[in-house]
């Protein structure tokens, strides 16, 4: 009996082990893998597209490593803070309509971007896009 307890101990350890080595692996790509900022003085291009189809270019110039608070410093969009970061429900005056399924979809050069405003580092010269999207779908 006491082997059967020390053979199943064993199996514990060793899988609890593998588990830790496999979670710091996960951690290390994870680091590696995400978004990096860059530090110094850039220049950003932000267009806001209106829900009539209007749009305006804001050339911004900062020493803000990620979006969100560049948007707010400059004006292009309101501080509306929620739990999860900056919350863009007014860009450039227009308010979305949220029970009309309207909200600001932020894109890279017209590409989908996997991050939040807060979240999303930039780099001089880089193009974003704010547009005034209706459905939850996208």
């Amino acid at each position: 009996m006491k082997e059967n307890s020390k053979s199943l101990n064993r199996k514990i350890a060793t899988a609890a082990i593998c588990l830790a080595a496999i979670a710091a692996v996960l951690l290390l790509v994870w680091r590696i893998a995400s978004p990096q900022s860059v530090a110094g003085g850039k220049q950003i291009t932000v267009q806001v597209i209106h829900g009539d189809g209007s749009s305006k270019d804001f050339t911004l110039d900062t020493q803000e490593e990620y979006l969100g608070p560049v948007l707010v410093a400059e004006g292009v969009v309101e501080d509306n803070q929620s739990a999860y970061g900056l919350y863009i429900l007014t860009a450039d005056g227009e308010t979305a309509d949220e029970s009309a399924q309207e909200w600001w979809k932020i894109t890279k050069n017209g590409g989908q971007l996997n991050t939040g405003a807060d979240s999303t580092p930039i780099a001089d010269g880089e193009h974003y896009e704010l547009t005034l999207t209706v459905g939850y779908d996208g």
